[in-house]
């Protein structure tokens, strides 16, 4: 009888280390896996920021000295040009780029009938778990509309729409006020207005307003409920964009912020 014990203990030990090494070798194999993903996409990423797009940071103006004449105002321009036509030579879907100043946010936009492709494909029809940042199948790909949803992943290596989540810590949002949203027709500054943590099915992610006074009272809500203060002004005319992205207050959680676009040179 001992020697049957024996050899079911054996048996037993021998089975525990095969599922062990099963669990370890397919740990090791998703991490490789995960890691070897945002590589890709960094690298795909970088390489097409490179291509496609020209960046500019300007410089502030000093101030006039005294008794000298002040010329008008320049025109903004935008920190970033986009060669849309190579960009949609590559895919037809790129409907725009996404640019803010000192952080990884340097992406193209794409636009699709659906709101599933772009979740874990890269512009370049690639599977990859970083997906690319999109437009909602019902929006305008042009900003046209009213609200306009932007979708991106917070991936855990700090890309996509990871920075995003920042704006939770209120003095984060001095630093970056806005972002830059460029299109085919036309380029935008986003001047952020409100940031907050909320549902899929919030009332931020509301298109369409059927009173003036519905409009204004999002506005406000968005304010009330904002991890940070803005002085940015929003009125009956003007459109706005919210960019999510997933969080972890509360199961299926987001984070989003609020801008106003204004249209730049």
């Amino acid at each position: 009888m001992a020697i049957v014990i024996s050899k079911n203990i054996k048996l037993v030990l021998v089975l525990l280390c095969l599922v062990f090494l099963c669990v370890f070798g397919f740990s090791a194999y998703k991490i490789v896996s995960t890691l070897n993903g945002y590589k890709v996409a960094e690298e795909n990423y970088t390489a097409m920021s490179q291509q496609y797009v020209t960046t500019t940071e300007t410089s502030p103006k000093p101030s006039p000295a005294e008794g000298e004449e002040v010329e008008e105002e320049e025109v903004e321009v935008s920190p970033i040009s986009v060669d849309f036509a190579a960009l949609q030579a590559e895919n037809p879907e790129a409907a725009g780029w996404i640019y803010s100043p000192n952080t990884v946010i340097n992406y193209p936009i794409a636009h699709t009938e659906d709101n599933f492709t772009y979740l874990d494909h890269l512009l370049n029809g690639q599977y990859n778990a970083n997906g690319t940042i999109f437009i909602d199948c019902l929006d305008a790909p042009d900003f046209s509309g009213k609200n306009t949803r932007v979708y991106g992943h917070n991936m855990n290596d700090g890309s996509m729409f990871a920075s995003l989540r920042n704006y939770r810590d209120a003095e984060y949002y001095p630093e970056h006020p806005c972002l830059y949203i460029s299109t085919p027709e036309k380029n935008f500054r986003l001047d952020l207005f409100a940031g907050l943590v909320t549902e899929p099915d919030s009332y931020v992610y509301a298109t369409e307003f059927a009173e003036e006074e519905q409009f204004l009272a999002y506005i406000e809500s968005a304010k009330s409920e904002s991890t940070f203060q803005s002085d940015v002004e929003v009125g009956i005319e003007d459109q706005i964009v919210v960019l999510s992205t997933c969080t972890y207050e509360f199961d299926d959680a987001r984070y989003v912020v609020i801008g106003k676009l204004v249209e730049i040179q």
